[in-house]
């Protein structure tokens, strides 16, 4: 018994012992490696190693950790991060919408101010468009310097024996500044010299003094070379008649209206007749054109040929100008009528393009009114005209007021069509009045064009002004720095040599 109690005693102390083992090694194995295993290592891989994956090295497709895998399904896809915005679509700050908000209403008064200046503008140019303008050539200083033969090259037309006996050289239509001409009498007697007359018929329109005037001062300075015929070209809507040698306009008066009847239109020859004078027909083919947007002729129910026949008159003007009337030549040789040329001068620059052929008994008033009474006339025509040619000087008054006449008609897109002036006192069509709607719209267009370029220019002259004004900003303080650099490496200096000073013996 004592045998087995021994025996047994060493296994209790091996049981004593053995809990030592167990309790000195098992912490051992659970509690100081397994934490090395989860806690250490997976953290160092997850938190340390992946981004050094991620960013230095190309990741691993063919087999990702289990930390990796949880790490990528927790984090949120590409496509659902956010994504920076462009900066023209961000929202922009108030005080940068109070800036535009602000330019744009500034923007707004000056288009009004703009439009209302256009508007007034406009305004005053349409009724500057219909104010009288001064002529475009000055006439106070007219020189004709020349003097033209037409015998030495032209040969007679109309005479029926070969060439023919002339002494008068005469122009039968000619007009002064009392009516619708530039030229003052005594410059029309000049003109007329120096084209090669020496006899003219003055014929204003409705009018007898500029006539009277001119075979006055005819009388008094040229008598050798030039004579007179004082007349009158009775004007209306209906027909442009001369009457020639007669010495007062006043029986005519009743007249003065602008669609006479063929009576009344007799009944003024008739009167002519009584003061000795002449009646002949002017210019049929200018009469008788279309007038401009109207389609009707310029001097709408002008008699016929045949009509004025019948109601006395004793000729007809077969040349103005450089128009040759060939069928009223005919017509008038047919019936032994009058026939006579006229320049219907205007202007000073026009030139001389027919004379009629008298021969007078005598080169006065009375010999050239028995000549023409003949009704034996022929003519030197030159459908050229005569070379030499007077150009006035610019009117200085018409240059002051050519800005305003050039912006009257850039302001205003219409035409205002009034027809023929009747010489009565009023127009003998239909006032037309045309707007040019379109140019009116591209008007609108270049002013908003034109609107915008200022504006653009405005805001480049105050960025490139802003600009300057930072650069001499910018450069006067990099002086300054300059400067107080110098002084104080000068005051430096100074203090360092009265500091060497002081420290010497």
């Amino acid at each position: 018994m004592e045998t087995e109690l021994e025996t047994t005693r060493p296994n209790e102390n091996d049981n004593e012992v053995a809990p030592t083992d167990v309790h000195e090694e098992a912490p051992t194995d659970v509690h100081e490696e397994a934490p090395i295993d989860v806690h250490e290592e997976a953290p160092t891989d997850i938190h340390e190693e992946e981004p050094i994956d991620i960013h230095e090295e190309e990741p691993i497709q063919d087999t990702p950790s289990i930390a990796a895998q949880q790490l990528d399904s927790s984090s949120p896809p590409v496509d659902s991060l956010p994504q920076p915005v462009p900066r023209w679509m961000m929202e922009p700050s108030p005080k940068l919408r109070s800036r535009v908000n602000k330019y744009f209403k500034r923007m707004f008064s000056r288009l009004c101010q703009f439009t209302v200046i256009i508007i007034i503008l406009c305004i005053i140019f349409t009724i500057y468009k219909y104010h009288d303008v001064p002529d475009k050539s000055d006439y106070s200083h007219l020189e004709f310097n020349w003097k033209v033969d037409p015998a030495s090259y032209l040969t007679p037309m109309g005479t029926k024996d070969g060439y023919p006996q002339y002494n008068i050289l005469l122009d039968g239509h000619s007009h002064t500044y009392s009516s619708d001409g530039r030229m003052s009498p005594e410059q029309l007697l000049q003109w007329s010299m120096a084209n090669g007359y020496n006899a003219i018929v003055v014929s204003d329109h409705n009018t007898i003094e500029s006539a009277l005037e001119a075979q006055r001062i005819a009388s008094e300075k040229y008598n050798d070379s030039i004579i007179v015929i004082p007349g009158m070209e009775y004007s209306c809507c209906r027909i442009h008649m001369n009457f020639i040698g007669i010495q007062s306009s006043k029986p005519f008066e009743p007249f003065n209206k602008p669609h006479p009847t063929n009576e009344e239109l007799k009944e003024m020859i008739d009167k002519v007749h009584e003061m000795d004078g002449l009646v002949t027909v002017n210019h049929i083919p200018w009469s008788n054109k279309t007038e401009w947007l109207h389609q009707v002729p310029t001097l709408q129910d002008h008699p016929t040929r045949e009509e004025l026949l019948e109601m006395g008159v004793d000729g007809f003007e077969i040349i103005n100008g450089d128009v040759f009337d060939f069928e009223t030549y005919v017509f008038a040789n047919k019936h032994r009528t009058l026939k006579i040329s006229g320049s219907d001068i205007h202007h000073p620059s026009d030139g001389a393009y027919a004379w009629t052929l008298l021969n007078a008994p005598t080169k006065t008033f009375e010999g050239i009114m028995t000549a023409l009474r003949g009704k034996e006339t022929s003519f030197f025509f030159d459908a050229t005209g005569t070379r030499p040619r007077y150009y006035p000087a610019y009117n200085r008054n018409y240059l002051a007021s050519l800005p305003l006449t050039s912006l009257a008609n850039a302001f205003t897109f219409f035409d205002d069509y009034r027809g023929m002036y009747s010489f009565q006192g009023g127009f003998c069509h239909d006032r037309k009045f045309v707007v040019h709607w379109l140019s009116y719209f591209y008007f609108v267009l270049y002013c908003l064009i034109f609107f915008s370029l200022y504006e653009l220019a405005r805001k480049v002259v105050k960025l490139a002004y802003a600009k300057y004004k930072l650069w001499t900003y910018n450069r006067r303080n990099r002086w300054r720095r300059l400067d107080s650099n110098d002084s104080s490496q000068h005051n430096r200096e100074h203090y360092t040599d009265i500091d060497v000073i002081d420290m010497e013996p």
